[in-house]
């Protein structure tokens, strides 16, 4: 059996927001009531980086595709 290039979603996510209505995904065109938030640790660069070590991204629940968004305050 060939092997997928997909990564397999983590089991557990950083935090899981509820939305105050259902919105759709713009990847996927399902309705969502929440979006959940994955840390990212940057592992390796091959140069001095200027960029941060941590983040984060917002994704959908239902195709786990990365969505443009913005979290307000300090997480």
């Amino acid at each position: 059996m060939a092997k997928s290039n997909e990564p397999t979603p983590p089991e557990t996510w950083e935090a899981e927001y509820a939305l105050e209505s259902p919105l759709t995904c713009p990847k996927c065109d399902k309705v969502v009531p929440s979006l959940y938030v994955v840390r990212l640790l940057r592992s390796r660069v091959n140069f001095t980086s200027t960029l941060p070590r941590r983040g984060h991204v917002i994704i959908c629940p239902e195709c786990r595709g990365i969505l443009s968004a913005e979290l307000g305050g300090s997480i």
